[in-house]
C-alpha cells in the first residue's frame, strides 16, 4: 500500500533546501496498480537529480516488469525550482507538469492529461527516503503508481545535521 502523511512537525525538508534535498542519486522501487487489468507492475531502476542553473534535471532509468516479462524503461524531465520549497516540473519536451509545493514535508499536485486526471502525492519521509504516489484515473485509465526513493548518496552537510537532531 501508498504511505501516507503522518504531518508531524519537523525542519522544512530536514533543514534543506528543495533543490539541495533532490540533488544526486537514489534507487526507486514502484509498483503500478491498474485496476481495468487487475495487474501489478513493478518498476526497479535508479534516478539522478542534476544541478541546472534554474534547477533540476531528472533522469530514471531501470526495468519495468510487466506479466513476468522485464523490459528497459527510462523517464526524464526538468524541476524548475522557484522557491526553497517549491518548484514546477516539467516533461521532457518542456511542457509543463505540475507545480510542487512542499508544506510539512508533503505536497499534493495535479495534472490533466485529457481526458485523464493524474493526482500526485508527495512524502518526505526522512533525510534519505520519499515516495511519490500518482492516482490516474478517466475513461483511458484507472491506476495508482507508488513510488519509494532511497538515496545512494551520503546527503548533504544540512541534511545530516537535521536529520540526527
Amino acid at each position: 500500500s501508498c504511505p501516507v502523511s503522518n504531518s508531524m512537525p519537523s525542519p522544512p525538508l530536514f533543514g534543506s533546501t528543495l533543490r539541495d534535498y533532490l540533488k544526486g542519486s537514489w534507487r526507486i522501487d514502484r509498483e503500478i496498480s491498474d485496476r481495468r487489468s487487475a495487474s501489478i507492475a513493478r518498476f526497479a531502476g535508479k534516478c539522478d537529480f542534476s544541478r541546472l542553473s534554474d534547477g533540476l534535471s531528472y533522469a530514471e532509468a531501470g526495468l519495468l516488469t510487466v506479466d513476468g516479462r522485464e523490459h528497459e524503461a527510462t523517464q526524464t524531465n526538468r524541476w524548475e525550482v522557484t522557491g526553497e520549497e517549491t518548484a514546477i516540473v516539467y516533461f521532457a519536451d518542456d511542457k509543463p507538469f505540475h507545480n510542487v509545493h512542499v508544506r510539512m514535508n508533503a505536497a499534493v499536485v495535479e495534472h490533466w492529461c485529457a481526458p485523464d486526471e493524474y493526482r500526485g502525492n508527495y512524502i518526505f519521509e526522512s533525510a534519505s527516503i520519499w515516495h511519490l504516489t500518482w492516482r490516474v484515473t478517466g475513461p483511458r485509465k484507472d491506476y495508482t503508481a507508488c513510488s519509494r526513493f532511497t538515496r545512494l548518496h551520503h546527503p548533504t552537510q544540512s541534511l545530516v545535521s537535521a536529520n540526527q537532531r
